[in-house]
């Protein structure tokens, strides 16, 4: 059978503590050994909010492993994952291992927007910048009235 590169991302309800969520990542990591995957990448997501309610639950861990597995394999795996309990929802799939070439085109695209995104940063400051400027402080009435008097006491005395 062809080996293929997955990706799987499962969520355990947070009505477990960290405490207790190890175990059960490490079952899960398990499971996808025991049905002859290696896994590649393992990443802990965190806590996050639910879109909508799940089982009762509104928020929940979120874990992403990358493994590869053999295509007859990967039907196990799936319904080991459907009768775990613990696991309250957890999709599975096919990652596309990209070559060098791919990950440099990816690296200067993510160069060129973080580009942009600074140079705007830079036009918006400049802008509120110039904003600032244009908006003069206001005087209050006796400020300006003072102002007035000294301007006017100034030219009395000179006539």
């Amino acid at each position: 059978m062809r080996l293929e590169h997955y990706e799987i991302l499962y969520i355990l309800p947070m009505s477990y503590t960290a405490e207790e969520v190890k175990p059960i990542t490490k079952k899960v990591a398990e499971l996808i050994k025991t049905n002859g995957g290696t896994i590649t990448k393992e990443q802990d997501l965190d806590k996050q909010k639910f879109a909508y309610p799940i089982k009762g639950q509104s928020h929940g861990y979120y874990f992403l492993y990358e493994f590869n597995l053999t295509t007859d394999k990967l039907i196990g795996l799936n319904r080991a994952l459907q009768l775990t309990n613990e696991v309250l929802r957890f999709i599975i799939v096919k990652k596309q291992v990209k070559t060098e070439e791919q990950l440099k085109q990816e690296a200067k695209i993510q160069e060129k927007i973080a580009a942009k995104r600074e140079k705007e940063k830079t036009e918006e400051a400049k802008e509120e910048k110039v904003s600032k400027e244009k908006a003069k402080p206001k005087i209050s009435l006796e400020d300006l009235d003072k102002k007035l008097d000294e301007i006017l006491g100034d030219t009395k005395e000179m006539l």
